[in-house]
């Protein structure tokens, strides 16, 4: 897997638009006409027996295939995440189409991610989760990461370790969204040389 480093330039993020791209996605600052898409990617069965969402996040099944029909990152407004929260969207390179999303926390260094429905089993999973620890360490300044999944969640276990990251200790259960507590495997992925591009 290659990952093109974004480095801190004006040409590269700018304008509130953090920007770079792997083998096979392009990254960047999902705009607020890409939120309902990004929740649409997530909204599935598979997905949700995983995330655990709320009816309220859920998109209804209806409406999915519409909103991932459309292009990602159209208007101009930049979605900026509330209390620290930070989001990708992630496009295919070669399709220009939607392909999932990774999210995080600044104040817990907590990473997640996840995949529209016809581009997961392809490998993507991991250059995600890559994606977003070099946007955490190079572009947000954070030294540490974590991710939690469930232990039988095969496919996010395998994306995490080959993209680097590493076993680490964290509580055995996690309450998600929806109410369920589920068992938790933790991970995390460092660096000793965290920098902040200009955005």
């Amino acid at each position: 897997m290659r990952i093109r480093r974004a480095p801190a330039a004006p040409g590269t993020c700018r304008g509130g638009r953090h920007l770079f791209c792997t083998e096979c996605l392009r990254l960047q600052t999902p705009t607020w006409s890409d939120i309902r898409m990004l929740m649409a990617a997530a909204s599935d069965a598979e997905a949700q027996r995983w995330l655990g969402w709320t009816t309220q996040q859920v998109i209804p099944e209806a409406h999915r295939a519409e909103l991932l029909a459309r292009p990602p990152g159209q208007g101009r407004r930049r979605y900026r995440g509330a209390g620290g929260h930070w989001a990708l969207t992630a496009i295919e390179l070669s399709s220009g189409r939607l392909a999932g999303s990774a999210e995080g926390s600044l104040r817990s260094g907590e990473v997640g991610a996840s995949l529209a429905p016809q581009f997961r089993s392809r490998g993507l999973g991991a250059e995600l989760f890559a994606a977003a620890a070099l946007f955490a360490h190079d572009h947000l300044g954070l030294a540490s990461l974590r991710a939690g999944t469930e232990p039988a969640n095969a496919a996010c276990v395998a994306a995490l370790l080959s993209a680097g990251f590493v076993p680490a200790a964290g509580p055995d259960l996690h309450r998600l969204p929806d109410g369920r507590a589920v068992p938790a495997r933790w991970f995390r992925h460092d660096t000793a040389r965290p920098s902040r591009c200009r955005v």
